[in-house]
């Protein structure tokens, strides 16, 4: 049976980004624009005039801005899902981290310095999977509504709202055939470093976690976050307001402390390092950050990163793969592995995109799977109680 098109609402101030976003969702398969609105308080009354499946939002708008629209959409039609419209610039950052913390689906910045038909062209491009992966996650609830696996009146639990069991499971996913399972690789005797891989859905996953994690963690935490630049410092400063360890966006030199966490720079790979000469108060490895190309269409890559980390902390490394689309980290933990690291995955009814994590788990690499709620919990019992050695 055909499905039908996905409805959506184009929200921004201008008339020519209304324009150029409605041209860009044209060019989608399986997309019909049914309105456009020039700020919150319209959208909210064309919301009432009938269903509306996805939203493009812009962050900054006069009358009712993004973050104030977000909340009423969510909270009057939950069903509706949000993608964030930013421009490039610290304030429009600011706000789209914090609208990512709130539940939006995802973001996408506005083309600098390009024509609109460049614009048009380049928002189409990185429209297109997002709003692909929301209509796949639509016909799959209202499939499972149909067969009675959903009550009708049930909704996707929200990552941030308890899960009925919280224990940690073994990864059941059996290695893709032709790959040999690495789980079987000796464990670490301790964790020497955190190493964290997350794309879509990660602002709201990891405030949910970095938060939580205790301020005598005693070793450093090693993130990549997809993201541009600007919305990495963003993303690092609003995580710090609300945790206990130091959170910052990686600069080039420094050295790696532990009770830090560190954010690979938006646009550029981050890697640790041997430091040539380390003081009595400075640790031997210190973060560098490259320009080298893309790998996985992404930089920073998790690949990278882990990489690195699997060359300079072998095993003594915890790998979390958290939610987010592609395989970007697969191969990194396949690296940790074969030094003998121990890694968790995001279970797959927690993550907003079980892409990153399934790719771990289908290749045999995960330990085990962990509810998004617990994440920080099991992180700290692992580090303060290294698995023993099989």
């Amino acid at each position: 049976m055909t499905q039908p098109d996905l409805r959506v609402l184009v929200v921004d101030d201008t008339v020519l980004y209304r324009r150029v976003l409605s041209e860009a969702m044209a060019q989608i398969p399986g997309v019909t624009v049914v309105g456009t609105a020039a700020h919150g308080k319209i959208a909210l009354a064309k919301l009432e005039q009938g269903p509306v499946d996805l939203v493009l939002l812009d962050v900054e708008m006069p009358v009712l801005g993004g973050l104030e629209t977000l909340d009423a959409i969510h909270s009057m039609y939950p069903d509706t899902g949000v993608i964030m419209v930013s421009g490039a610039n610290e304030r429009a950052a600011d706000i789209t981290i914090q609208a990512l913390a709130r539940g939006a689906l995802d973001f996408v910045p506005k083309p600098e310095g390009a024509s609109p038909e460049e614009s048009q062209s380049i928002l189409a491009h990185q429209l297109r999977g997002l709003v692909q992966l929301f209509s796949t996650r639509k016909n799959l609830k209202q499939a499972k509504i149909m067969s009675g696996v959903l009550p009708v009146e049930s909704k996707a639990r929200h990552p941030g709202e308890k899960p009925a069991s919280l224990a940690p499971k073994p990864s059941k996913k059996p290695p893709t055939r032709g790959e040999p399972s690495l789980r079987s690789a000796p464990r670490p005797a301790r964790i020497d470093v955190i190493a964290v891989g997350v794309s879509t859905g990660g602002p709201n996953a990891l405030v949910e976690v970095i938060p939580q994690l205790p301020p005598t963690l005693g070793v450093p935490v090693l993130v990549v976050q997809h993201m541009p630049p600007l919305f990495t410092r963003s993303l690092a400063e609003n995580l710090a307001k609300k945790s206990q360890v130091a959170v910052r966006e990686a600069i080039e030199g420094e050295p790696v402390q532990p009770n830090t966490v560190y954010v690979a720079p938006g646009g550029r790979h981050m890697v640790v390092r041997r430091n040539p000469s380390p003081t009595s108060a400075e640790r031997a490895c210190c973060i560098g950050l490259n320009d080298n190309p893309p790998e996985n269409s992404c930089r920073p890559s998790v690949d990278v990163l882990f990489r690195s980390v699997a060359a300079n902390y072998g095993g003594n490394t915890l790998a979390v793969i958290m939610t987010g689309m592609g395989s970007d980290g697969r191969e990194g933990v396949k690296a940790l592995k074969r030094q003998g690291c121990y890694c968790m995955t995001q279970s797959e009814d927690t993550c907003v995109v079980y892409g990153m994590p399934l790719a771990v788990d289908e290749a045999g690499l995960s330990d085990e799977s962990v509810q998004l709620t617990e994440l920080a919990n099991r992180i700290a019992t692992v580090v303060r109680n290294p698995i023993p050695k099989r």
